[in-house]
């Protein structure tokens, strides 16, 4: 007797075998069960060869929760071809419709259709469907069977066997294996008919409460609260409630959940185990824990300990379900990891960590419930089927939640809570760096919030109290970048920190040389009261410029360590809030997911609840804080969207353009010639007719005074103005929304004004009509909204009024406004927006009750955050309302079907442009790709990569993206393009999978059977192997990222800090943290050849930029990764390649593809010069001129790296900001430093020849940078 059992977890193996003994000593039998593990299918060697041999000699073969797409179709050919009964349950609907049970069959076939009436009835309904929320659809096909049996025919033995398996299998325990192995012998075994007894599944109850100590379970709360009572008196406090499958216990594999739960005991903190009998724990929350019932249990904290999501399963996400169950009990949930798809020692000497597909059931998944703190906790030992605990990474669990406890439990007037700061790069200029953020006037905020709520605080009198405190202080004494709260002795911290010993390979013996005298640590902050305010060092390499050239991250310098060490276990902190986007912390080295002890954010963050204030529009690097810091994300709004508009001369342009609608004449035409060359607007359009050139000039002013801009940064807990969302909301109806059946409302103004939006659109280019009707379009929406956001109040209430029945009140008249205006101006009828009017009411609500600070004072209580997605407001609306816990997607489910439209379509638009731009398509295209964007459009750009190689994202039976192919190359058109991918860290952390399926795309074009003339990837790769005499495998590398765990180029920190002498240093830079290729095995491999040998053929860099907030000269990331990619292709080439942006903000025919030189040059003129935008940043004093700082910053990298800034910006920021005398006194009077530092880096930029200032303005900045230091140092002797 042979059969075999396909699994893709372990739960039932340990059953299954001993069923198996158990049968073969009772009754002499000779069974031979195989069970196969193919969740572990890419450590086992020959697996498929061994599949294929059983399956040759198999009498039944079963398989249940088969879904990886790695294993799904290998299996589904081998299946096809096996001989024996197939019964295949809870799985990819490919492989369940392998079932073939005797007469009963799942396939489709001729002989369906012979089937008796009732019987085709079941055979139906069994069938699997190819939908989202099928696999719960078979566990209550199962649940249900009691029912149905009474309908079966008596002859139909098979769908009975079909049957019974779910409830065998699902009520997995040893009896229940040993009946099932009966059935199937009694069967279909040859001989065995009626020779062993048979017995109908015992079930088992769907949900119920244990606890290793008690003989029997418990089926309400009561009755456990009676034995806890008498045997764990818990002293009033609810418990911590451990959640388990039913089937693990029932398989009696409950060792690591016994040993969680002795941990935790260790520590005094009572705890009950609480199991659900399939994927979804409601069942158990409901009947044990609502809070609305009398009598239940009241848990201070869940720990999920299956590693799936509260509702659903491998196969799908029902987040929004286990949301409102998670709400109504209001506590947080540890998300703990047992290893299903690699055995404890591979995991342990993995640098990767986590597999992709357990990363993304595991960890991606469950966030979208709100868990919290994903912890590996166990796994199985190669040779055994049993879950085995993993007692430090328990421990480390226990520590963990023994600490949050005590933030529970300790009163609020006692809790020490401390708030560290960031200051990047570290000087007096930068400190409290976030984006986006005004720090320090939420800081003030919220500490008087803190205040208000009982917590000890010395409030300080204002906002300049609070930074003079901070930033000066007693600074001087020490010659640090900030006051020096409180030491460390180093004696102490090797005592406190033992892990100091993995420091000192890289940075010398403990103390170091960053701050501190050889003797003690200095530990940067200020306390008030019970409230630490402390700034994070920094990475260290401030000292050690060299230090960015090497290709991975060795450790965290001895101060960070040190300031760690003094907030746990000196300031003996309650809870840390990290303070704005974002720190260092979480990008420390380790594994990418589910780490390890020994991996540096956990050794640094300790036993610290962690929580982060974070901006709602950055999901990926938030998602690096929560699974590799352990944190809580509590968001923070962006300030809105307004357009640029024009300024100065740009205005009077504009007038002048507009002036030749009535007239033209020379001398006007003249002038504005003349004044067009001066603001450099004209470039190559000299020679076009009047008119068209007219058209041109107008769209170029179009492009700034249209662009959308973030004005100024957000204060937490400050709603921003009804007059600020105007253009926010204006913008967001011209995206496609369902609320207007998937169309714009500028498209649907335009229907009823019988103008055909597209053409419109494609006319705006060079036709001042299309220009005008196109403005006027925009203008009638910007009215509507503005008649809508009417009437609405400014700040928290009005009159004591709450602002939501504020709004409420007046939501109907402003919707008749707007609808009235709307039917006068373009003809709509009255009534027909009324879907769109109340989504916008629905945003306006949201929006206007900013509950931030609320949301941080009451994660801080230790109660649940709730979930919400990352991404810009105009993206996805669903991102406010703020203060909830941001998560990224399920990796499954990216590229969407829109994404790969989007993405194929861009791909198209950009080969367009170069062509046009060049007479050819490039053969080679270097191609950022960060988590940030895909993340935030859905995988645009993933889709985009793909479209390039000719190839596009293949869903499977579920709707999950599992695989790809090839398009043919004739219907795709045209040849194949060589992408090489450089990809962020954190697109390889949290976008594994894609990174498997773009490399296996490259891969599969590569070796695909095509001409060379059109395959300009296998040209490369064949001319690669030929000249450099390497395997296929080497030459086809084309994915690249940083080593793991490590993240970033560097090549900003060179720039920033000026420590770069030649262009080379920003190449070896690059080229040393970026050529990490992905192999065929999923592992990266240092390969620098590899990477100048892909890029020796590009002529064409491109990134999308992912965001309307964020343009390439805001941060400084742009530059580091494509002017990075950019300068080392011009090294290898000796040519600088084209560069090219997807701009969001594009629009019109081709606008959305825009050469690098055009976009900085946006850039500067709707942001850096524009009064719009400095005035803005200047209401926020000291960090606005550090953000005006920055952005010069940024702008100067894409001289450094791309060469592709004016030198009329450079004069323009000169004249506007330093040589203006009474901006220059504001600037200083604000924030000293960072004008020291705008005045340094103009100098630099003249030094370097890439702005030829005349000797005069040269003197003049030099005497400036004189006067500021002479200032900075007046200053400190006139403080001390």
């Amino acid at each position: 007797m042979r059969f075999v059992f396909l699994t893709m977890e372990s739960t039932n193996n340990g059953t299954l075998r001993s069923a198996a003994e158990t049968l073969n000593q009772r009754f002499g039998l000779n069974l031979d069960v195989a069970i196969f593990n193919l969740g572990l299918h890419h450590a086992a060697p020959n697996l498929w060869e061994q599949l294929e041999e059983r399956f040759r000699t198999a009498d039944f073969i079963f398989g249940s929760m088969l879904f990886s797409e790695e294993i799904v179709r290998p299996l589904e050919k081998l299946l096809e071809q096996a001989l024996c009964p197939v019964c295949i349950i809870t799985s990819n609907p490919a492989l369940i419709t392998q079932t073939r049970v005797g007469k009963f069959s799942l396939r489709k076939s001729k002989e369906e259709t012979k089937e008796p009436g009732l019987f085709k009835q079941w055979a139906s309904k069994l069938k699997p469907k190819h939908s989202h929320g099928e696999s719960q659809r078979q566990l209550a096909l199962a649940r249900n069977v009691s029912r149905m049996m009474k309908h079966l025919p008596g002859k139909a033995r098979d769908i009975h066997t079909f049957i019974a398996a779910h409830q065998f299998w699902l009520n997995g325990s040893e009896e229940n294996m040993e009946r099932f192995l009966s059935l199937l012998i009694d069967r279909y075994v040859p001989g065995w008919k009626g020779k062993l007894p048979q017995s109908d599944p015992v079930f088992y109850p769907e949900a119920g409460l244990c606890h290793p100590d008690a003989p029997e379970q418990f089926f309400s709360a009561g009755e456990y609260l009676q034995w806890q009572k008498k045997n764990h008196p818990s002293g009033g406090k609810g418990p911590v409630a451990i959640l388990a499958m039913r089937s693990t216990m029932l398989s009696k594999n409950m060792q690591h959940i016994d040993s969680l739960q002795k941990a935790l005991e260790s520590k005094g903190i009572d705890t009950c185990i609480a199991y659900s009998g399939g994927l979804d724990f409601r069942p158990a929350l409901d009947r044990f824990f609502d809070p609305q019932k009398p009598g239940t249990l009241r848990p201070r904290l869940l720990i999920n300990a299956t590693g799936f999501s509260l509702v659903g399963g491998p196969a799908e996400t029902r987040a929004a379900e286990a949301v409102v169950a998670m709400n109504k009990l209001d506590v947080p949930c540890y998300n703990l990891i047992p290893l299903s798809f690699q055995h404890v020692e591979q995991w342990r000497e993995s640098n990767l960590g986590l597999t992709p597909l357990q990363t993304a059931l595991s960890v991606a998944v469950p966030e979208l419930d709100g868990t919290i703190e994903p912890h590996v906790y166990a796994g199985t030992e190669a040779g055994t089927d049993r879950t085995v605990p993993l007692k430090e990474e328990i421990a480390a669990v226990a520590n963990r939640a023994h600490r949050f406890l005590r933030l529970q439990e300790k009163p609020v007037s006692e809790k020490k809570i401390a708030i560290v700061l960031f200051n990047f790069p570290p000087n007096l200029g930068n400190a409290g760096t976030a984006a986006y953020l005004n720090v320090f006037e939420s800081l003030i905020r919220l500490l008087k919030e803190m205040k208000t709520a009982g917590y000890h605080v010395d409030l300080p009198a204002s906002v300049e109290e609070l930074k003079n405190k901070l930033l000066e202080g007693n600074r001087l004494i020490y010659g640090t970048d900030g006051n020096v709260a409180d030491h460390l002795p180093v004696d102490e911290y090797r005592k406190r920190f033992p892990a100091y010993t993995e420091i000192e390979p890289f940075w010398g013996d403990a103390p170091g040389e960053i701050l501190n005298d050889r003797q003690k640590f200095h530990i940067l902050g200020c306390s008030f009261g019970n409230i630490f305010l402390g700034q994070q060092p920094g990475f260290g390499y401030e000292r050690d410029p060299m230090r960015l050239l090497m290709a991975k991250d060795a450790a965290p310098n001895h101060a960070f360590a040190a300031f760690y060490t003094w907030i746990e276990q000196c300031f003996n902190a309650d809870a840390v809030l990290h303070f704005g986007t974002h720190g260092a912390l979480e990008f420390m080295p380790g594994k990418q997911t589910g780490l390890s002890s020994s991996c540096w954010p956990k050794k640094l963050i300790g036993s610290l609840p962690n929580f982060y204030v974070y901006c709602v529009n950055n999901p990926s690097e938030g998602a690096i804080a929560k699974r590799r810091g352990y944190a809580t994300i509590i968001s923070y709004l962006t300030p809105p969207l307004e357009h640029a508009g024009l300024y100065k001369e740009l205005a009077r342009l504009r007038a002048l353009i507009a002036g030749t609608r009535q007239t033209t004449t020379h001398e006007t035409m003249a002038e504005i010639r003349e004044l067009a060359s001066s603001l450099e607007l004209d470039t190559g359009l000299q020679e076009l007719p009047d008119e068209t050139w007219l058209a041109r000039l107008n769209s170029e002013l179009y492009l700034v005074e249209e662009r959308m801009i973030p004005l100024g940064l957000h204060i937490m807990g400050e709603a921003p103005t009804p007059e600020s969302l105007v253009d926010h909301l204006a913008l967001l109806t011209s995206h496609s929304r369902p609320e207007l059946d998937n169309r714009t409302l500028p498209e649907l103004i335009c229907k009823h004004r019988h103008l055909d939006y597209h053409l419109l659109i494609e006319r705006i280019k060079d036709d001042r009509d299309a220009q005008r009707e196109w403005q006027e379009l925009l203008a009638i929406t910007r009215e509507a909204i503005k008649l809508f956001t009417r009437h609405l109040p400014d700040g928290q209430t009005t009159d004591h009024l709450p602002v939501r029945a504020m709004l409420e009140g007046t939501f109907t008249v402003r919707m008749a406004e707007a609808d009235s205006y709307l039917h006068r101006q373009a003809g709509i009828k009255i009534g027909e927006l009324q879907k769109l009017w109340h989504f916008l009411q629905r945003i306006l609500v949201n929006l206007a009750e900013n509950r931030e600070i609320h949301a941080v004072l009451h994660a801080l209580e230790g109660k649940y955050t709730p979930p919400s997605p990352g991404n810009d407001l105009v993206r996805n609306p669903d991102t406010v309302p703020t203060g909830r816990n941001i998560h990224s997607l399920d990796p499954y489910s990216i590229p969407t079907h829109f994404a790969q439209q989007t993405g194929e379509r861009s791909a198209e638009e950009l080969l367009q442009v170069y062509r046009d731009e060049n007479g050819s398509l490039p053969e080679s295209i270097a191609i950022v790709l960060w988590g940030t964007d895909n993340l935030k459009s859905d995988g645009e750009g993933v889709a985009q990569a793909l479209a390039l190689l000719g190839a596009r994202a293949k869903t499977d039976e579920l709707g999950k993206i599992g695989d790809v192919e090839l398009i043919p190359l004739e219907q795709l058109g045209r040849p194949r393009i060589d992408v090489v991918m450089t990809i962020s860290g954190i697109f390889r952390d949290l976008l594994s999978h894609q990174v498997k399926l773009l490399d296996k795309a490259v891969r599969m074009a590569a070796a695909a059977d095509e001409p060379e003339s059109m395959n300009f990837l296998r040209k490369h790769v064949l001319q690669e192997m030929l000249e450099k005499n390497i395997p296929f495998s080497d030459a086809s590398n084309r994915v690249f990222s940083n080593a793991p765990g490590s993240y970033g180029a560097n090549v900003n920190h060179l720039v920033e800090s000026s420590t770069w002498e030649e262009e080379e240093q920003l190449v070896d830079a690059f080229v040393s943290r970026k050529s990490f290729a992905v192999t065929e095995t999923g592992q990266w491999k240092e390969c620098p050849d590899a990477l100048r040998s892909a890029l020796q053929h590009v002529t064409l860099t491109f990134q999308n930029i992912d965001s309307y907030e964020i343009g390439i000269s805001d941060i400084d990331h742009y530059y580091e990764y494509l002017g990075g990619i950019s300068k080392t292709v011009e090294q290898i080439s000796k040519t600088m390649p084209k560069v090219m942006i997807g701009d969001i903000n594009g629009f019109g025919k081709k606008q959305r593809i825009c050469s690098l030189e055009k976009m900085v040059s946006l850039e500067a003129r709707t942001k850096l010069l524009n009064p719009k935008w400095y005035e803005a940043m200047l209401e926020h004093g000291y960090e606005g001129v550090r953000e005006i700082e920055s952005h010069l910053t940024n702008t100067y990298g894409w001289s450094a790296t791309a060469s592709a800034v004016k030198e009329w910006t450079y004069r323009q920021f000169s004249e506007t900001f330093l040589q203006d005398k009474a901006m220059l006194e504001r600037l200083a009077s604000m924030n000293v430093h960072a004008t020291r530092a705008m005045t340094s880096r103009l100098l630099e930029a003249h030094s370097r020849g890439f702005w030829d200032a005349d000797a005069e303005t040269i003197e003049e900045l030099r005497e400036i940078y004189l006067d500021l230091e002479t200032k900075i140092e007046g200053v400190h002797h006139e403080t001390h």
